[in-house]
């Protein structure tokens, strides 16, 4: 029994190391040559694994990128949603998102934005995929606030925490562009810590439950 728990658990580790293995390698052909040069072959090549292998793990060449950055905004909206009921939205979102930008898959998102300043098609890759992350936050807010949620609150702030991150993320690497992503950390935190005072500066949490009556009928 406790043998069979520590082969299970090898083995775990193992497809745990391979998984990442793939991301790095992934995120390392990107920052070198756009994102027109990630195919399975190469991303297995690089990461020294079978083009069959690539595909037991990711189903999509593109999800090779983006799964771990899923899997860590996922995380972060799970600690989200646990914060304390009482506690305001703003803190609530600055602290999981400080919480973020510690996160190893970060330093792979500065990656892929330095990336995207010299390939088109890797900054629109970017965009796309921020508009997933868009979706992610609207349903942690739902989620969050519960169902008197206002729809136009909360799409609306949804799309402002991720413009703040995401272009105050490229503001920053722009105008440190020899810093290694680790190093870019605690000036992301100083950033966005004056990014999000403005934002909220415009956003009053009374409009997060809905009082309208609009479509519904009389």
């Amino acid at each position: 029994m406790t043998l069979d728990l520590a082969v299970c658990g090898l083995r775990a580790t193992k497809k745990e190391r391979t998984r990442q293995a793939l991301s790095a390698a992934a995120v390392r052909i990107v920052a070198a040559d756009g994102i027109d040069a990630l195919t399975a072959d190469r991303i297995a090549a690089e990461a020294g694994v079978s083009r069959r292998t690539l595909f037991n793990y990711f189903a999509r060449v593109e999800d090779v990128l983006t799964a771990s950055m899923d899997e860590a905004m996922q995380g972060a909206l799970t600690v989200f949603a646990a914060r304390p009921d009482d506690e305001p939205l703003r803190t609530s979102i600055t602290a999981v998102l400080a919480g973020l930008l510690d996160h190893q898959v970060f330093e792979q998102a500065i990656t892929l934005e330095r990336a995207a300043s010299g390939s088109p098609a890797t900054r629109h890759f970017l965009r796309e995929y921020d508009d997933r992350v868009v979706d992610m936050i609207e349903t942690g807010l739902h989620e969050r606030i519960g169902e008197a949620a206002d729809p136009m609150y909360v799409a609306g702030l949804a799309g402002s925490v991720t413009a703040v991150l995401t272009r105050t993320t490229r503001l920053v690497v722009e105008q440190h562009p020899d810093l290694a992503p680790v190093d870019l950390t605690a000036r992301l935190h100083e950033a966005l810590a004056t990014a999000f005072d403005l934002l909220f500066s415009g956003f009053d949490e009374a409009g997060a439950v809905s009082t309208s009556t609009l479509g519904q009928d009389n």
